[in-house]
């Protein structure tokens, strides 16, 4: 997938996307070639989820510190 693409996906789909990615991850029968490649993706869409969280943290906290006036 583009990295485009990858930025279009929602929050849950990235997270869906991840999950599938530690299954494959967990099976046997995944080569290693295949397996350092879906742990570069799952590393990439692990930090892409928490920047997204990280951002929404920010954002509550910005709208709580406007309902303190």
């Amino acid at each position: 997938m583009s990295k485009s693409a990858d930025q279009t996906l929602s929050f849950e789909e990235k997270m869906k996307k991840l999950e599938d990615i530690i299954q494959k991850l967990d099976s046997d029968e995944v080569q290693l070639e295949e397996s350092l490649s879906l742990y570069k993706e799952g590393i990439k869409l692990s930090k892409e989820c928490d920047e997204i969280l990280k951002n929404a943290q920010l954002e509550i906290e910005e709208l709580e510190g406007n309902n303190d006036d």
